[in-house]
């Protein structure tokens, strides 16, 4: 394996790599493969890898090298381009593996297969007067070849097929060939080889994969099995072939590992570069505000500044769990053409007064069942993106339709259902092809730094696939793009119903209402206390869900409301929230977490939720909600 840069010099080369060459570890960086190439080939390798490297594709190589012992050995190299996180080709990763034994084999079977089949059209005393021959041809062979009968009974087994199952051929000569060791384990597959034989017979050739767990480990095989014919063209035999694939695969998996890791090291370092910068606001803020001197006007500048960072970390880690689909949603059903409308009072002025923002919502009430938060985010995401692809000039149009699928995109397959289409369509730059996938990918962003986190699009379609539905763009270079939304299609509610009002002093101080706070952290709990103190709440702090579920127990009438965190030792407080619904219904619970699992995985368990980082306003409307939908007086 290697990693190439620019220059086409090695980044990187494993231990094998140099045995090859017989080089110490920095000349073989530098070393020009191009010199061991053999004679013959040398002219087809260097076209076919200036081909592959020119249009940015994965492209494969054959041909022959001389290793360092001075012996040519063909070789078969697979070459993936490599992008660093703005997405510039900064390379090529490749590995190779040696395949001479198959190569040679290849060229001894093309040669021989004929003669293969012409003696088994011989009568029988020609056959043994030829066996050694044949014998000497199919036991140079790296393939499983093996010989059947018209009755499907073995009548040869080359040396390979013999020694993976660690067997003798006096012993397989005139048995059943599914009935052999190799499938001994595996009635199915048995019955798959006795169905490819039957095939054969009528003149058809079947092929298919197969994993097989034999003594020397678990092998993967390319499978065949074809008929053999007379001078007459009639059907005298069977051949069976097997390509023993498990080092190919094995090979792929290394290169896809290596492609995966490169991908998180990029998502990692778009992640710790937002985040610093996002801390180096705050910790200088915090800085200045120890100073004493520093003026009322500076000191409320500085506080403004750490609020306005803290929501945008919180976007900012909204948009990854969002790409990611662990988000905690909340769907429901709502009128698509009535949240456009909506939504659009806020994009117009998000655009500019230089772009119109046109509606086709059509003649028809389409529902669909969604996170309408989140779908009024990725709306507002596409809608920027069209106005900095048109420079701050042009229009965008938003249109409504019913489909009866998702095409396929993107490598999946498609689905059918009953799903609306919401499209956001500009005239703008346009998007390359090359690049019409990788815009989805955290942090890719053709816009100049700072002008944009990547996470856009990322967000938009973690959404979406989360929602049960997809997002598909159409783009020309020049000429503008569409990105559509596809949302699950819901049947509208039989009456129009609002959720429950909070009343206009919900910023008020509590009533001395009674809370149990459910927190194991002793920092945030200490601090969480004096905040809902602060709020005019009376506050009993449980470090546990186990110590909440036993004050609870003593008296159900002690708290007005149980506020609890979700990530906690032990039952979490997804787990209490549902244990105190079922016990005592009547006693509200509200929780918090920046981010759970147990949540992402129950978004329609009815759980209230408050999202990390809260501002005191947000925290003091979640509580008087919650206690008003308990019962209580607000």
């Amino acid at each position: 394996m290697w990693v190439t840069q620019m220059d086409r010099t090695r980044a990187f080369a494993n231990r094998a790599y140099l045995e090859f060459l017989g080089l110490p570890y920095e000349e073989a960086l530098k070393f020009d493969w191009r010199k061991i190439i053999h004679p013959d080939d040398v002219s087809r390798i260097i076209r076919e890898s200036l081909s592959g490297e020119a249009f940015l594709k994965p492209f494969i190589l054959e041909g022959r090298y001389r290793r360092a012992d001075g012996e040519w050995r063909w070789m078969r190299s697979e070459s993936q381009p490599r992008w660093d996180p703005a997405g510039q080709h900064i390379g090529f990763i490749g590995v190779a593996h040696d395949i001479t034994a198959a190569k040679q084999a290849e060229i001894d079977l093309r040669g021989h297969n004929e003669t293969l089949e012409g003696k088994i059209r011989e009568r029988t005393d020609q056959l043994r007067s030829s066996e050694a021959q044949l014998r000497a041809i199919l036991e140079t062979s790296n393939q499983y070849q093996v010989l059947l009968d018209l009755e499907g009974r073995l009548i040869y087994v080359n040396a390979i097929a013999l020694a993976d199952v660690k067997a003798k051929m006096d012993d397989l000569i005139g048995t059943f060939y599914w009935d052999g060791p190799w499938f001994v384990r595996y009635p199915a597959i048995a019955e798959s080889i006795r169905a490819a034989f039957g095939k054969a017979l009528t003149g058809q050739t079947e092929k298919f994969e197969l994993a097989l767990n034999l003594p020397a480990g678990t092998r993967h095989f390319d499978f065949a099995m074809r008929p053999v014919r007379d001078e007459n063209g009639g059907i005298n035999g069977v051949l069976s072939e097997a390509v023993d694939t498990t080092e190919r695969r094995q090979n792929e998996d290394a290169l896809r590992q290596a492609q995966k890791m490169e991908a998180v090291g990029q998502l990692t370092g778009g992640v710790a570069h937002d985040f610093n910068n996002l801390l180096t606001i705050i910790r200088s803020a915090v800085d200045f505000l120890r100073r004493r001197d520093l003026p009322i006007e500076r000191r409320n500048r500085y506080i403004n500044a750490i609020a306005d960072t803290v929501e945008r970390a919180s976007k900012l880690t909204s948009q990854l769990l969002a790409f990611a689909r662990r988000q905690p949603l909340a769907p429901q059903i709502f009128n698509v053409a009535n949240q456009i409308e909506s939504v659009t009072n806020l994009i117009r002025p998000l655009v500019g007064s230089r772009i119109r923002v046109g509606l086709d919502l059509g003649h028809e009430d389409m529902f669909a069942v969604a996170d309408v938060v989140q779908f009024e985010t990725a709306l507002v995401n596409l809608a920027v993106n069209a106005r900095d692809a048109m420079d701050g000039e042009g229009e965008i149009v938003i249109s409504v339709s019913a489909t009866n699928e998702i095409p396929a995109l993107r490598n999946l397959p498609g689905k059918d259902g009953q799903y609306v289409a919401i499209s956001v369509n500009d005239h703008g730059s346009g998007i390359a092809t090359q690049d019409l996938d990788a815009v989805f990918e955290p942090f890719f962003t053709t816009k100049e730094i700072g002008k944009g986190t990547g996470l856009g699009l990322s967000q938009a379609i973690g959404f979406a696939r989360q929602s049960g539905g997809e997002i598909r763009v159409i783009s020309t270079l020049g000429e503008g793009s569409t990105f559509t939304i596809y949302l699950p299609r819901a049947q509208p509610l039989a009456a129009e119903t609002g959720g429950i009002r909070v009343a206009q002093d919900a910023l008020q101080s509590g009533r001395g209402q009674r809370i149990l706070l459910v927190e194991d952290n002793h920092e945030v709990g200490e601090f969480t206390s004096e905040l809902l103190r602060d709020l005019g709440y009376a506050v009993k702090w449980a470090k546990s869900a186990n110590d909440a579920l036993s004050l609870v127990n003593e008296d159900e009438f002690a708290f007005d409301l149980i506020f609890s965190d979700v990530m906690m030792p032990g039952m979490n407080g997804v787990e209490l929230a549902h244990w105190i619904s079922d016990k005592y219904p009547g006693l509200p619970i509200l929780l918090t977490t920046g981010y759970s699992t147990a949540l992402a995985d129950r978004s329609t368990s009815g759980v209230e939720l408050i999202r990390k980082p809260y501002s005191v306003e947000t925290l003091a409307r979640a509580l008087r909600k919650a206690i008003s939908v308990g019962g209580k007086p607000a």
